[in-house]
């Protein structure tokens, strides 16, 4: 009998001591005061490393390019809110040409580095292209789903060239 009554006392201990607490009532709560800051503080750059767009803009060796580039330009694919870009090109060398590592930097309507193929390009894409071009010739080449957010093409530029004969070409 004593252990039924100590096993019904501990258990409405149990109960009954754990019961919820009242909730203070907001009249008695102190306000929180929240200042909020609309205005836009613009980042400051570090002006100690040369931008990706300044690298771009300055024409290093390409002005000695074996690929000219034509012609450039964005286009929303059907399918996705990525945009697709196409790229026309030219062999402009005295020799064929077996392949070509291209890269463009593109910026979005805020004139920021737009995103790339993987949310992380910060303006900068790549793209290659592996089949034979002859003297002269032109052609195309369009890279599907290569960003969400790119409104211009800044520059488009050939880095590496293959040559038929085994002979490269690096933009410097």
């Amino acid at each position: 009998m004593k252990k039924y009554f100590i096993i019904t006392l501990s258990t409405l201990l149990l109960i009954f001591g754990c019961s919820k607490t009242k909730p203070k009532s907001i009249a008695h709560t102190k306000p929180v005061y929240v200042q909020i800051n609309n205005h836009h503080q613009p980042e400051e750059k570090e002006n100690s490393t040369p931008s990706i767009k300044d690298d771009f803009l300055q024409n290093k060796n390409s002005k000695n390019s074996p690929v000219t580039i034509v012609a450039s330009n964005l286009s929303r694919a059907q399918y996705s809110d990525h945009k697709d870009i196409k790229i026309v090109f030219k062999n402009s060398s005295k020799k064929d040409i077996q392949a070509i590592k291209l890269e463009w930097y593109c910026e979005n309507s805020f004139d920021e580095p737009a995103n790339g193929r993987y949310f992380y390009g910060k303006g900068r894409s790549t793209g290659e292209i592996a089949y034979l071009l002859k003297t002269g010739e032109t052609s195309s080449k369009t890279w599907e789903d290569f960003s969400t957010d790119a409104n211009r093409i800044i520059k488009v530029r050939a880095y590496y060239v293959v040559f038929t004969n085994g002979t490269k070409w690096e933009l410097k």
